[in-house]
């Protein structure tokens, strides 16, 4: 499994959101199990998803996306992603 931060700028959390929740179908078929979304406490205009994807290369394939990078800029939704090795579970 490959875990990915993706940390997000958006002028609405909403309008970002429902984009979120309509491409979920589209995320599973590209090989993401798991997606856990989380707001900054101190700015809403800020969140981060920690996915879970099945392997590297379909989570670059989706996430880098021309699609994606389209769907987001019509909310105003600006994203990095940051690739992470799992290094220890514990505690």
């Amino acid at each position: 499994m490959v875990y990915i931060i993706a940390q997000l700028k958006l002028e609405s959390f909403d309008k970002w959101k429902s984009v979120f929740e309509e491409r979920s179908a589209i995320r599973k078929e590209s090989g993401s199990k798991e997606a856990r979304l989380f707001r900054n406490s101190n700015d809403p205009a800020e969140a981060m998803i920690l996915f879970e994807w099945d392997n590297i290369e379909n989570a670059k394939k989706y996430l880098e996306s021309e699609a994606l990078r389209e769907a987001l800029k019509k909310v105003g939704a600006t994203y990095t992603t940051t690739y992470l090795d799992e290094v220890e579970t514990t505690v």
